[in-house]
């Protein structure tokens, strides 16, 4: 049956409720310390500490001894667990002398570090015991791949900021003379894997260092001494080493710094005095304040290395994953529009020429970044992938709409050129012209010199190793000569010059289907004007739309790409 004072506590908290509080945040404390935590005389604490007792809520032992001056040690009953947790981890058993000590020994550091470190420009914003202050990751098992899941276990974490605002954090570990070389070594050891890993990435300023507090000078001495050869530390290096590139940055932000007291029983001198040993043996006592402020000031440092770092990193990420587009587009097809995948292919060809003015002004990096993102997104969701296709489909026909505009300028300016026959083609599927395509239609051909071209390197079938051909016109004109020669008065009478060279130019001419460029019949290659392949019979050309009226309702479609 619950008591007066549990139906309060429950009900309204108060002096019983902290005390309570502090019992289940640091396992065990001495009256006194609960006397300092909350700032209450020792003769009310004990008076409130015998109620709660009597409730069943806590216990008591004295470690060591049970009469004399030796200092009560409290800590949770299963039934005070239960109350303010809700759960009851405390079994209720006696806590052995040995963990007593320890956990109070532990409470003495916080409450030194939280009373006198402000005074040092240390003020304390966090501070976690046993499970609480765990560290857990996944960190690889060996340099040829795999991960497992890896635990620390510091006896405390402690966080705060310096006088200037920036944060810190270390490590505490207490040493009752209780462990030997061999078991710090080990601790060591996964402390180094904390580090190795990274770890505290994102959880702390900086990698925290590991701070031993134990019970003499002597030992600390040898623990740090052990340290450095363990660490296979350069002794000349010193603490504060110089710093080269963001290599170096990078290293002394994240590496493991380790430090040990002799002051485990005078925890107020350890955080004011210059009395932390480092693993450099020609480096001078350090104060706590000196040693975390070294340490802030290697995060300061190595920030601009880290976005430096992470910027290449992303890079890298994005040139990896455009590539693979680039090699595998048929991968967006079921995902994206014609139209978006067109444009994909067109941003990512390596051709651009920036001062080419079929070129639009796009900003293709933002849009390839966004594109990457979605891609390396899995799952990818359905909302994205209908937004970025809405968005990648409407930059493609703002593109669209600046390559037609700039051919129909051209053609305003410089009348009919056969390979623009192409690009108007092209363009009327709807798709853009790639930049290897339009590179050099502002310097193209004209429809003459493309025509003289064909003449220049045709030969008659009768000349065909003849070093001087004729040209076709006076080939024509010999063999309508023959032809003249051979009819008689009558027919010559009846027969019109110009018709026997229009059938003449029927039998050995034909046209290009598309830009109406004339080739003889016996050329069989692509349309050196416009790289067409169909012919169409000679007579037959001016039934081919100009150019001019194949750009027209291309403008129509076409949207201001301002």
């Amino acid at each position: 049956m619950a008591s007066g004072s549990t139906n309060r506590l429950r009900a309204f908290g108060g002096p019983g409720e902290e005390l309570l509080l502090l019992l289940n945040d640091h396992r065990v404390m001495t009256t006194d310390q609960l006397a300092r935590a909350t700032g209450t005389p020792d003769r009310t604490v004990l008076y409130r500490l015998d109620q709660l007792r009597a409730d069943g809520l806590i216990s008591y032992d004295r470690p060591g001894r049970h009469s004399g001056s030796s200092p009560h040690h409290w800590w949770l009953r299963p039934a005070g667990a239960r109350l303010i947790t809700g759960t009851a981890p405390a079994d209720g058993r006696r806590p052995s002398a040995m963990f007593s000590a320890h956990a109070a020994t532990i409470s003495e550091a916080w409450l030194a570090l939280r009373e006198h470190g402000p005074a040092v420009g240390l003020t304390m914003t966090g501070w976690a015991t046993d499970r609480a202050g765990w560290q857990q990751w996944d960190g690889r098992t060996s340099a040829w791949g795999g991960t497992t899941t890896k635990r620390l276990t510091p006896d405390a974490v402690y966080e705060a900021v310096l006088a200037d605002g920036r944060p810190t954090a270390a490590f505490i570990e207490i040493d009752l003379a209780s462990m030997t070389q061999t078991q710090l070594k080990a601790k060591l050891d996964r402390y180094r894997a904390y580090a190795r890993d990274e770890a505290w990435r994102g959880r702390f300023p900086h990698c925290p260092p590991l701070l031993l507090f134990t019970t003499t000078a002597h030992r600390a001495v040898t623990f740090t001494r052990n340290t450095a050869r363990h660490l296979g530390e350069d002794p000349t290096s010193g603490h504060y080493r110089r710093l080269a590139d963001d290599f170096d940055l990078i290293d002394a932000h994240g590496r493991l710094v380790v430090a040990a007291t002799g002051l485990v029983r005078d925890p107020t001198r350890a955080a004011t005095a210059h009395v932390w040993t480092l693993t450099d043996p020609e480096a001078a006592e350090v104060t706590l304040t000196a040693l975390l402020t070294e340490r802030a000031t290697a995060a300061a440092a190595a920030a601009p290395a880290y976005h430096r770092r992470q910027a290449e990193a992303d890079r890298r990420r994005l040139h990896d994953t455009l590539r693979h587009l680039r090699s595998y587009p048929r991968r967006l097809e079921p995902l994206l529009s014609p139209a978006a995948v067109d444009l994909v292919r067109y941003l990512l060809d390596t051709n651009h020429d920036p001062n080419d003015a079929f070129t639009p002004r796009l900003g293709t990096t933002a849009i390839l970044t966004t594109l990457a993102d979605w891609w390396r997104r899995y799952p990818r969701s359905r909302d994205d992938t209908a937004a970025l296709n809405a968005t990648l489909t409407q930059l493609h026909h703002r593109a669209w709409s600046h390559q037609v505009r700039h051919l129909a300028h051209l053609v305003a300016g410089a009348g009919d050129r056969p390979a623009w026959y192409r690009a108007s083609a092209y363009l009327a599927q709807p798709r853009l012209l790639t930049p290897a395509e339009h590179h050099h239609l502002a310097e193209a051909r004209s429809r003459d010199e493309v025509q003289a071209h064909v003449w220049r390197y045709w030969r008659p079938p009768e000349h065909r190793n003849t070093a001087a051909p004729p040209s076709y016109p006076r080939w024509r004109e010999q063999q309508i000569g023959e032809q003249w020669k051979h009819l008689s008065w009558w027919q010559r009478q009846r027969t019109d010059p110009a018709d026997l060279a229009a059938a003449f130019d029927n039998e050995h001419l034909t046209a290009c289907a598309r830009c109406r460029l004339t080739l003889p019949t016996t050329d069989t290659v692509d349309c050196p004007g416009c790289q067409h392949t169909h012919r169409l019979p000679h007579d037959q050309r001016h039934t081919l739309t100009t150019l001019a009226d194949l750009i027209t309702p291309l403008l129509d479609k076409a949207v201001d790409d301002s």
